[in-house]
């Protein structure tokens, strides 16, 4: 037999409306509250080049908004950032490209937050401040081996579906040469990842390799960026395209994102997020001319 208000006496169904009330409120406010704690939640993750900014505008944001439980996470890469994104593993993607036209089929969009200066870059000890590109041909070719105090050349590099090593082959066809070149020498290290590579380049000594001031900077890395063709790479000097050599820094969300993901987007682009991403070797999307 089913209970129903009409089958209890005048006298119970009073209480039986009062025990309704109360399943009624306590189901709806444990699912407001259930909801409003996955609001709460931001995952961040993508390219490793964009992490040490985000996570120092990152730490800013949680002492404004102590309620936004935002966590950084690990490098994903760019094309790991998205996916987890698409699948709804994460809240925000940093890519350091823009969406493929199979990615921008998909119910998100990218949007330019900063550049930082690809720079390359040496040990804090190594006493050499500047390179050519006629050095780096020269380096990357192998037809130099040794750094002027006869210390031997470690070079590093990424793999070869990298920006870096694009923007590396772009410099000039002797350059595109001299990159495939070391490519194909298989006792050079070749970095899995943006954290990787920073790592190698502080830990052997004589290495030479492409990073950003960004990531330099944020992570606090002891690293040298070299001045390249008598030009160091700065956020001034991409500004003013004296330095031409720069990362493109997107933030990609889902178009149905949450309202404490997008109170982060906001905070990244308000005074306080573009002066925090200046400070640690970024030009904010906004300063472009």
């Amino acid at each position: 037999m089913v209970w129903t208000a009409n089958t209890l006496s005048p006298t119970h169904r009073p209480f039986l409306s009062t025990m309704l009330l109360l399943v009624g409120i306590v189901l709806f406010f444990g699912h407001s509250a259930a909801a409003q704690a996955r609001e709460d939640k931001v995952l961040v993750g993508g390219t490793g080049t964009a992490l040490g900014g985000v996570q120092i505008v990152a730490e800013a944001f949680r002492r404004e908004h102590p309620g936004i439980a935002l966590t950084v996470l690990p490098s994903l890469g760019s094309g790991g950032g998205i996916n987890a994104l698409i699948a709804g593993k994460i809240d925000i993607a940093l890519s350091a490209r823009p969406l493929k036209e199979s990615e921008a089929s998909e119910p998100i969009r990218a949007q330019e937050y900063a550049r930082t200066p690809i720079v390359f870059a040496v040990g804090s000890e190594n006493p050499v401040d500047d390179i050519t590109l006629q050095d780096a041909i020269a380096i990357y070719s192998g037809a130099r081996a040794t750094w002027p105090d006869a210390e031997p050349i470690r070079l590093i590099l990424r793999p070869e579906t990298e920006a870096d090593i694009a923007l590396l082959k772009s410099m000039s066809p002797e350059m595109k040469d001299a990159v495939e070149t070391a490519l194909s020498r298989s006792e050079l290290h070749v970095a899995a990842n943006d954290q990787d590579n920073a790592d190698v380049l502080e830990r052997v000594y004589g290495s030479l390799g492409v990073t950003t001031l960004g990531q330099i900077k944020a992570e606090r890395r002891k690293l040298k960026p070299l001045a390249f063709n008598g030009v160091h790479g700065t956020v001034e000097t991409i500004r003013s395209g004296e330095y031409p050599y720069a990362k493109r820094l997107y933030i990609v969300t889902r178009k149905d994102i949450s309202g404490a993901a997008a109170d982060f987007v906001t905070f990244i682009g308000s005074p306080e997020g573009q002066d925090l991403l200046r400070s640690s070797g970024h030009l904010p999307a906004d300063d472009l001319p």
